[in-house]
């Protein structure tokens, strides 16, 4: 037996002791109402709710409504008095207003809080939750930068070495072999354009200097004028189709495309997106920007999920309802979030950080949710991965996003990419 699968034993055992436990508690009350509320569990998030992600952030809070709902009802049904209750602020996707939230949690004496979910947003308060022993359980922040082995952070999902990999084949499997980036001036911007860039060089492609612009800029009718100017000086130079623009930005992709939609020859060469985009609300209810996303092709990956997991088929239409749309994939796992918070809170011994950070790993490298298996690696990032492909399509004149295919985690040295039914091991 290998040492995971002892630990998974361990916990599970532990789990079946814990249940047990609160069960019997459960009995116990029957005779006296069990109305202490010291047996509350509080958990902090700080979500975008408003800004240029409150698409994500949105859908987030959906996700843990239906979570708190389902612990809740969980606990009731064991007969424990406990109760889940999640504090939810909004960042206003601004790294200084996270911060500073963070900090009002602080003071009511959270010490887990799930998010914040933009990386920008995660380094402007990674510091003081290390300094504060709080822990930080983000389930959007790709930001490979943040990656650091024995912090206070862990992370949900796959950080972008991986989205930059796997964009590099995708885009190699549809024959492009010049590329522009146009990308926000932060942690996640900066870092993602690196890995793209990285990636799809080593693939014998090549990237061209791109278009950053600043994250605070209001208009960026400049930008996109001088990315038309790189797209016309690359057409005359290369292949027809052999150029395609990269856009690493996030509720300001509406603007951009609107502002695009005026420039033919931004219109002549396909767009991929990233994960700040894909599901992205806003860009398809603004007509002028989603008719640009489906004439040029866009396809945006975003961390996937295994369709044919029991929990998500039976979880993941709450959500969608709750919400009133499809949800990124980032709600889903704000959803195991909720529950891995509550089970590590069960787990460890209070006020210590170590015992917290121990319950953390090992909870999470045994629990299976919507979002599937959540091992960690020794970053505290999820390990294993695989991204779904969306794109913009219309019909009946209204647009929608619509799912294109799939880029599964890599076999030794092969990737498999799914383009509707089609398999393809590159």
């Amino acid at each position: 037996m290998t040492y995971r699968d002892q630990m998974k034993r361990t916990t599970f055992i532990f789990i079946g002791i814990l249940l047990a436990a609160i069960l019997l508690s459960g009995c116990a009350e029957s005779t006296e109402k069990a109305t202490s509320e010291s047996e509350d569990i509080t958990i902090g998030a700080l979500l975008p709710l408003t800004g240029n992600l409150a698409s994500i952030g949105e859908a987030s809070q959906a996700a843990i409504e239906v979570s708190t709902e389902d612990i809740n009802g969980y606990f009731s049904g064991l007969g424990s008095g406990k109760n889940v209750d999640v504090i939810v602020k909004d960042t206003e996707s601004n790294p200084e207003k996270a911060l500073e939230q963070l900090k009002e949690l602080d003071a009511m004496g959270i010490t887990m809080v799930i998010g914040p979910q933009a990386s920008n947003e995660v380094e402007a308060v990674l510091d003081y939750a290390n300094e504060n022993g709080i822990i930080l359980l983000s389930t959007a922040s790709t930001a490979p930068s943040l990656g650091i082995p024995d912090d206070n952070l862990f992370r949900l999902v796959p950080e972008d070495t991986n989205q930059g990999m796997a964009l590099a084949k995708f885009m190699q499997q549809d024959e492009i072999s010049i590329v522009i980036p146009m990308y926000r001036n932060d942690v996640w911007g900066t870092g993602l354009v690196d890995e793209i860039e990285k990636s799809f060089e080593a693939l014998d492609g090549t990237v061209l200097e791109g278009v950053m612009y600043e994250t605070d800029n209001v208009d960026l009718s400049a930008e996109v004028e001088s990315l038309n100017e790189k797209v016309v000086a690359a057409t005359s130079e290369y292949d027809d189709g052999s150029i395609a623009v990269v856009l690493c930005s996030y509720g300001e992709v509406t603007e951009i495309f609107a502002l695009a939609q005026t420039y033919p020859a931004l219109s002549e060469v396909d767009w991929y997106g990233t994960d700040g985009i894909a599901l992205n609300k806003g860009l398809i209810n603004d007509d002028d920007a989603a008719d640009f996303a489906a004439t040029t092709n866009l396809k945006a990956p975003m961390y996937g999920y295994v369709r044919q997991n029991d929990r998500y088929q039976e979880i993941a239409p709450r959500i969608e309802e709750q919400l009133g749309r499809v949800p990124e994939s980032y709600a889903l796992t704000t959803y195991d979030a909720c529950w891995i918070a509550t089970f590590v809170d069960l787990d460890a011994l209070p006020d210590d950080k170590e015992s917290i950070k121990m319950a953390m790993n090992t909870i999470t490298d045994t629990y299976f949710g919507i979002s599937g298996w959540t091992i960690l690696n020794e970053n505290g990032d999820r390990e294993y991965w695989n991204y779904d492909i969306w794109t913009v399509t219309e019909a009946d004149g209204s647009y929608q996003w619509e799912l294109y295919g799939k880029i599964l985690l890599p076999v030794k040295d092969n990737m498999i990419i799914m383009r509707g039914e089609e398999l393809i091991f590159v």
